[in-house]
């Protein structure tokens, strides 16, 4: 920004700026990298485009620039962003067709009956390539993703976040409910009566008999998890990329939201499984291999549509 140089937009990993190169004996001047920077960075000077590193908000590493150059003059680094990061578009006909695409997200259930074959790492690693290609607020990527696989592991962690809301069995009693009206909307305190206590208390209940209704015996979860500087609803897209991914590998998914209710109450408990302290969770992905297929796809509907 202007004031600071060589800073730009604060994230959980620093705020440094990127650093844009334009190969001057590549690029023909054309101008598409400098409509295509929004923060002002890349300005057309003399009739040819010029970094500006301490103008506008500064380079935030978002990479557009790389991805419009049709010559390859240009090169960003920094701020977890490198040249070696822009790689060829994928021809059209490689890509899915609108078609084929909607045919993805009506086929997709979400699954919590799955057979006990673990997932194979190499899916893991895809599922996570992939969903790496997620939008975010302000960019590279400022969420992380803490893979526990294994059904052992899965039911460890489960154990763990039960032991969180069985405290909240134990504090949210008719008595604090009736005093958390007062400073609690009435949804939410509809919510907590009447879903998440019942729900936690069922699932406490079965857990007693060996059952994980948490998790339902997944044999890998992914709890995505981002920092204070990151948008509040960029880990629920990472994850909602991670959930089409596994689609598309034949593996079942639900996404779990009651984790983060968990999860972010408890410093330690994040840190046993590889969260920041400062870190939010923002959702947890099971998956597995499904241990039966659906017949029948259901297409579902907004509560509302409208063109104001």
């Amino acid at each position: 920004m202007i004031g600071r140089p060589g800073k730009t937009v604060r994230t959980g990993y620093g705020d440094e700026a990127a650093v844009p190169v334009i190969d001057g004996t590549k690029c023909n001047a054309c101008g598409l990298c400098v409509k295509g920077c929004k923060t002002f960075t890349l300005v057309m000077e003399g009739g040819r485009p010029a970094v500006m590193p301490d103008n506008g908000l500064g380079c935030i590493g978002c990479g557009q620039c790389m991805a419009l150059c049709p010559r390859g003059a240009i090169r960003v680094a920094g701020r977890r962003i490198s040249p070696e990061d822009a790689l060829p578009m994928p021809p059209r006909e490689k890509r899915a067709t609108p078609q084929g695409l909607e045919n993805l997200l009506l086929a997709r259930r979400s699954v919590r009956e799955f057979s006990k074959k673990e997932v194979d790492r190499k899916d893991i690693d895809r599922i996570l390539a992939m969903a790496s290609s997620a939008p975010m607020g302000i960019p590279p990527s400022d969420v992380g993703v803490a893979v526990v696989a294994g059904g052992e592991k899965t039911y460890s962690l489960a154990g763990d976040i039960m032991g969180e809301f069985r405290r909240w069995q134990r504090f949210f009693n008719p008595a604090v409910m009736k005093i958390a009206r007062l400073f609690m909307s009435r949804y939410n305190v509809e919510i907590m009566r009447d879903f998440i206590l019942p729900a936690t208390a069922m699932m406490s209940r079965a857990r007693e008999e060996g059952t994980d209704l948490l998790f339902y015996h997944a044999p890998c979860v992914m709890l995505f998890h981002q920092s204070p500087y990151a948008d509040p609803v960029d880990g629920q897209i990472a994850c909602t990329y991670a959930m089409l991914a596994a689609e598309s590998l034949g593996l079942g998914s639900c996404m779990i939201g009651t984790v983060s209710f968990a999860m972010n109450q408890n410093v330690k408990l994040k840190e046993r499984w590889g969260i920041p302290a400062e870190n939010r969770v923002a959702i947890a992905l099971i998956m597995g291999h499904p241990a039966f297929r659906y017949a029948r796809v259901l297409r579902r509907r907004f509560s509302s549509v409208a063109y104001p």
